[in-house]
């Protein structure tokens, strides 16, 4: 099964980084027995034309680095059970179909919008006297000057209008040709903004009347493909700017119930299938004050626990048996709608605020995942030469200077401290580690190591490496691996031991 996931607007590009996070921490979707989902592609499209997005950009550049690390550990495996569990590709990668041109990118291409003013947009000099007035009625002058290569900045009603461009893409063409029976679609964005407001409805409009549309593959399987998204409310402040309103924290409320109504209409109604399953995440707790930025300055926004939450959603979405999006005779069932809510309200959150079914999912992966961040940085080097790294095949000194270990320790796990420090940071602050916290036997906030007869258990390198010994002491498994597979393996195998036998069990 492919899960293609729409990621849209800023919104859209945090929430998807938040869900690489989990994917490397090796969490999986799982279904309704709790069995992982097989067979699975994570095909991620990022639509936003605010290409020098600070959001977009990290984004891009973390799924890029994760398709390194994954590819090397894995190559085209599907069903895996270790970091970096999740195979994520690009529209390009699994096109077999090679008369459609496009490029090899996580991004969808907004080429049709990128240098215009919306003016020139939709042809304002070319109307007529009378649809020049009826212009200036719906849009305001400002709205008619914005470049639209740094979003809509808080304007559905232009996002609604431009992106009706993307039905007539390659990205769409594309995605139309490999999309097949039995795969699922998903859309992350905001609700108070722009882009992601305007982006939702729209692209579920164009995918549910695929009939219509010329140059498309696979009509039928795409107007009653399960559809579910994530709609996510207010949760974050801006700083205010005197000399410049088009977004106002103001305004977020008025815009949610505003399209929240029309939402109810077209998309989520009682009687409506159009989506089948919507998942409502916000926090009445405001963020710390982001930097005001209507776009021109590249719109860098720390992470935020909502981002977490809302990266659980799609995998949720994967997991669900079809019975629940699907009725017998393969068309959509009407909207089914989900919400979250922490176990305590607290505004210092860890795992133990956060409900089972939450930290049953998230919990003994994520805390693999820290380990083996904190391994890498305080313990593996002085281990090679030793033990399990001189066994078959042999981990070389020069590994640490290889492209994967590179791509693994100064690229992606810099963009997960950052992400760490970022949510921890904020004003409903999220502790599930002790930042900067190296010692493991303190490293999960507030879960300590369990008590023995002579004291608490310690965990440490030299408990790791014992372990990993252990297992990899004339284990035929690594015989034809790459040391890339070995060593994360190994970790992973330890690590689920000694979490089960050393720490607190809160699960």
């Amino acid at each position: 099964m492919r899960l293609f996931l729409f990621a849209i607007g800023g919104t859209g590009s945090r929430v998807l980084k938040s869900l690489i996070m989990l994917s490397a921490a090796g969490v999986k979707p799982l279904d309704e027995n709790g069995r992982p989902v097989g067979d699975l592609e994570i095909v991620p499209v990022i639509i936003d034309p605010h290409k020098s997005n600070e959001d977009l950009k990290r984004t891009e550049a973390l799924l890029n680095d994760y398709r390194i690390i994954r590819n090397r550990l894995y190559g085209n495996q599907l069903n895996v059970d270790g970091f970096f569990a999740n195979r994520i590709v690009t529209l390009r990668e699994i096109m077999s179909n090679t008369s459609v041109t496009l490029n090899d990118t996580f991004i969808f291409n907004l080429a049709a919008v990128e240098h215009d003013k919306f003016r020139e947009f939709i042809g304002h000099a070319t109307m007529n006297e009378a649809n020049q007035a009826l212009t200036s009625l719906l849009f305001a002058d400002y709205q008619l000057e914005n470049h639209m290569n740094i979003g809509f900045v808080g304007s559905p009603n232009i996002g609604s209008v431009a992106l009706n461009e993307i039905k007539d893409s390659n990205e769409f063409k594309a995605f139309s040709n490999v999309f097949k029976q039995g795969d699922r679609i998903f859309f992350i964005s905001s609700i108070f903004g722009g882009t992601g407001a305007a982006g939702f409805p729209i692209m579920v409009k164009n995918i549910r009347q695929a009939a219509n549309l010329e140059g498309i593959e696979n009509r039928d399987a795409l107007s009653r493909a399960p559809i579910g998204g994530l709609t996510v409310l207010p949760y974050f402040n801006l700083e205010g700017s005197k000399d410049d309103t088009r977004i106002a924290t103001s305004d977020f409320i008025v815009k949610t119930q505003s399209a929240l109504y029309y939402y109810k209409g077209t998309l989520t109604g009682a009687n409506d299938s159009n989506v089948n399953t919507i998942f409502y995440v916000g926090d009445q707790v405001r963020s710390n004050p982001y930097l005001y930025d209507p776009g021109e300055h590249g719109q860098r926004n720390n992470a935020h626990l909502v981002e977490l939450v809302g990266a659980m959603a799609p995998l949720q979405f994967a997991g669900m048996p079809l019975s629940r999006l699907s009725d017998p005779d393969g068309y959509p069932l009407p909207t089914t709608a989900y919400e979250f809510a922490l176990d305590k309200d607290v505004l210092n959150v860890n795992f133990l605020a956060l409900g089972a079914r939450t930290r049953q999912l998230i919990y003994k992966p994520m805390v693999r995942f820290h380990l083996l961040f904190l391994y890498l940085r305080t313990g593996f080097r002085d281990m090679i030469g030793q033990g399990f790294t001189e066994d078959a095949p042999k981990i070389k000194s020069d590994f640490t200077a290889s492209q994967f270990y590179r791509t693994l320790t100064d690229q992606f796990l810099h963009g997960y401290t950052d992400w760490l420090v970022e949510m921890y940071d904020n004003t409903r602050s999220v502790g599930l580690f002790n930042i900067g916290e190296n010692d493991m036997n303190r490293a999960i906030a507030d879960v300590g190591t369990r008590k023995g007869l002579l004291g608490h258990k310690n965990v440490d390198n030299n408990v790791f490496k014992a372990e990993m010994n252990r297992i990899s002491r004339d284990n035929p498994k690594y015989s034809a691996a790459t040391v890339e597979y070995k060593l994360l393996d190994l970790f992973w195998q330890a690590a689920t031991k000694i979490i089960d036998e050393r720490y607190e069990n809160i699960n």
